[in-house]
């Protein structure tokens, strides 16, 4: 009893000194902290920034995507997060976004059949797949639906495939006339949209835009396959309301930087209209824009030749203020018959002003009607500058004023037209009075007509580079026709101009025509033959394809060459036939002097004792022998050797001579006064005697050079393996 009493006493005591020590610890180190947070705040100096606001990140999954969005909407309250998505999601239909600052990622997971709403301002898309296939009328039609300023849909992918007959798009940003949305940037991201509203007059547009000012839209990939559908023109022409079918549709969106995008367009259906068509990129009311370095490509296999289709690769309405610069438009098609039917890279209708278009590369090839640029003021005046394009048109031309193919057809109040390079042709045969031309106003339009035609270069199957048929205050000078018609006549004018009293005030000169043979021979050949553009070259310096035969037998049991003695150089390793063909065979005759191999005896100017053909070049050991060789008999005698032959030559003070690199033939060549001390009048028992003993020196020099390579790398490994074994000791 009394030691267990004793032990309750110590461990009590114990408790109670453990307690105090430990409030003493905490309070020290309360203490301390006070201390440090005292000094931070008075004796660091903290610098004066505004407040920061810290996003939020939030994960994503399907335990938690309620959460946030409530019924399919992110509240106001969830503003200046980052949602981050980290599963597939399917059929979520609808997502809207009423949160500003929010930026919504997908990390390359898909969203199927999930669709956006963009209501608040700076929201972000990124890294999205997005695969549709249903239609999404709550959202009116489109995958993403934009209302809001600063929208950024930055690296998505978005594949539509819509159903038949709906409304619908890829990507819809859509302000009103009062309240313009602003700032859109579509960047680094691909559209594939494929549309069949083949029965039905309702929009299938991959991207469109209206009223969205100071957009971006720059490096993406925007596919399309649509149908044929007819153009539906109002009192003013068309308009984005008018084309129910596009690739890319933008309207009353001021400012736009249209750079480096990719644009597809292909033709999947054609349903019974009376003007089947299909515009690839359309642009209407929108001022101060720049569309460059883009690339655009439409095709349409399906329409058959001999029927009429209706393309156009960039279609321009009513704006002022446009600069199209440095694009690749390519339009092909089987279809167009005579007279009917388009497929034009650029087409332009008026009101316009102060559009320019250059530097760019415009293809088209169709089996109707065809024009590089079209621009006409029929809805209103035209002016524009068309200067050092790249177009390259086919079609099928003839007499009736629609069966046009050219270049330019500018039916334009002012235009200036400048440094193009034009190629027309026609898939038919082309008489002078079909419209083919690389630059024309051809069909008629009312008002007045003002052309600054000048130093543009056609090549055409046809008569005419420039045709005009009216014209006020007009140049046209310096245009070169390259045509490939052989009844064009080079010594009349390039220019036609039908009646004169349709110009007033016209100017024009030098507009020259070349066939096309002239043209490609005087950049070939430089010819002078004045002002006279005829090209008649002359042989100045008598050159000849005949050669004699003469000496040369036919029958094949009397023929004792090997090579062909018409081809010089074929003959250097063989013999040949004392005879009247000396002339021509080089191996039985003395040297001439151009390093062609002898065997015999030569001229006596340093020629070789034994074949040496099979030595042209010579190898280091072999210089280095040479060099060593060289410098026997107090350096008088010189000695070669090339296959165990040795030859030596005695130089006199004159001579200069360098080694060759072919060889012995080469060194004898060189030499302008060597003679032989091999010949038998130089023959006794002590040159002999001497010639034997520098063999033998060389046979002992070559023993001792393979030697030397041997031993310095055995000596270098055994260096290394000394240290190697050294270092493992230590």
């Amino acid at each position: 009893m009394i030691i267990v009493i004793s032990l309750c006493l110590i461990s009590s005591v114990s408790a109670v000194d453990l307690n105090e020590n430990s409030n003493n610890i905490t309070k020290e180190k309360l203490s301390i902290a006070n201390e440090s947070k005292l000094a931070g705040v008075f004796d660091v100096e903290v610098p004066d920034v505004p407040d920061l606001i810290a996003n939020e990140t939030v994960y994503i999954n399907s335990q938690n995507i309620d959460d946030y969005f409530v019924d399919g909407v992110l509240p106001v309250y969830h503003s200046n997060k980052t949602f981050i998505i980290t599963e597939d999601f399917e059929n979520l239909g609808k997502l809207n976004i009423n949160a500003s600052n929010v930026v919504i990622s997908g990390t390359g997971y898909t969203l199927r059949n999930t669709v956006f709403e963009l209501d608040a301002n700076n929201i972000t898309l990124k890294d999205l797949t997005m695969d549709l296939d249903s239609e999404f009328d709550n959202n009116d039609g489109a995958g993403v639906l934009v209302y809001s300023d600063n929208a950024n849909l930055i690296n998505l992918d978005i594949n539509y495939i819509v159903p038949t007959n709906v409304e619908a798009y890829g990507i819809l940003a859509e302000g009103t006339s009062n309240k313009p949305i602003r700032n859109l940037r579509l960047i680094n991201s691909k559209v594939n949209f494929e549309g069949h509203n083949n029965d039905v007059n309702v929009y299938n547009c991959a991207v469109k835009l209206s009223n969205s000012n100071n957009a971006l839209i720059e490096n993406n990939t925007i596919s399309s396959a649509l149908p044929l559908k007819d153009i539906i023109f109002g009192p003013n022409g068309a308009e984005l309301a008018s084309d129910l079918v596009l690739t890319v549709g933008i309207e009353n969106s001021h400012n736009l930087s249209f750079i480096g995008n990719t644009l597809f367009s292909e033709v999947n259906k054609r349903p019974d209209t009376k003007y089947p068509s299909l515009d690839c990129m359309l642009i209407s009311k929108s001022d101060y824009g720049l569309i460059a370095n883009n690339s655009i490509f439409m095709s349409d296999f399906l329409t058959y030749p001999g029927v009429d289709n209706y393309l156009y690769g960039l279609d321009i309405y009513d704006l002022n203020n446009l600069t199209v610069i440095g694009n690749n438009i390519t339009i092909i098609t089987t279809g167009g018959k005579l007279a009917a039917g388009t497929a034009y890279p650029i087409q332009i209708t008026g009101p316009i002003s102060d559009v320019n278009v250059t530097k760019n590369d415009l293809y088209s090839f169709s089996n109707g009607p065809n024009i590089g640029i079209y621009s006409q003021n029929f809805y209103g005046s035209t002016s524009l500058s068309i200067t050092e394009n790249v177009i390259n048109v086919t079609g099928l031309a003839g007499a009736h004023e629609w069966a046009l193919v050219a270049g330019i057809e500018s039916q334009d109040s002012n235009s200036v037209i400048y440094n193009n390079t034009i190629e027309v042709h026609s898939v038919g045969a082309v008489t002078v009075d079909d419209n083919l031309f690389g630059i024309s106003y051809r069909q008629s339009t009312s008002g007045d007509h003002k052309y600054d035609i000048q130093n543009n270069t056609i090549f055409s199957d046809g008569y005419y580079s420039v045709n005009l048929l009216s014209s006020v205050d007009s140049k046209i000078f310096n245009n070169l026709l390259v045509s490939y018609n052989p009844n064009v006549d080079p010594t009349k004018s390039g220019y036609k101009y039908g009646d004169i009293s349709q110009h007033r005030n016209m100017e024009f000169f030098n507009n020259r025509v070349m066939k096309a043979f002239d043209y490609f021979a005087s950049l070939q050949n430089n010819v002078d033959n004045g002002n006279i553009f005829n090209y008649n070259p002359e042989n100045e310096k008598d050159l000849s394809n005949k050669v004699d035969g003469s000496k040369i037998s036919g029958e094949k049991n009397n023929n004792p060459y090997s090579f062909n003695p018409l081809i010089p150089g074929t003959s250097d390793k063989y013999g040949g036939e004392d005879g009247d063909d000396q002339w021509w065979n080089p191996v039985n005759g003395n040297s001439n002097g151009n390093g062609d191999n002898s065997k015999g005896s030569g001229d006596g100017k340093g020629s070789s004792s034994g074949n040496s053909s099979n030595s042209r070049y010579t190898s280091l050991k072999d210089v280095l022998l040479n060099y060593i060789n060289s410098n026997t008999e107090d350096g008088e005698v010189n000695t070669t050797s090339y296959n165990g032959q040795a030859t030596r030559y005695e130089y006199t003070n004159e001579s200069d001579v360098t080694p060759s690199s072919e060889g012995e033939e080469g060194l004898a060549s060189q030499s302008k006064s060597a003679r032989s001390l091999d010949s038998p009048q130089a023959g006794d028992s002590a040159s002999v005697s001497k010639k034997v003993y520098e063999i033998d020196e060389k046979n002992e020099i070559d023993k001792f050079i393979p030697s030397v390579f041997f031993i310095i790398p055995i000596m270098i490994l055994l260096f290394i393996g000394i240290r190697r074994k050294k270092s493992n000791l230590n």
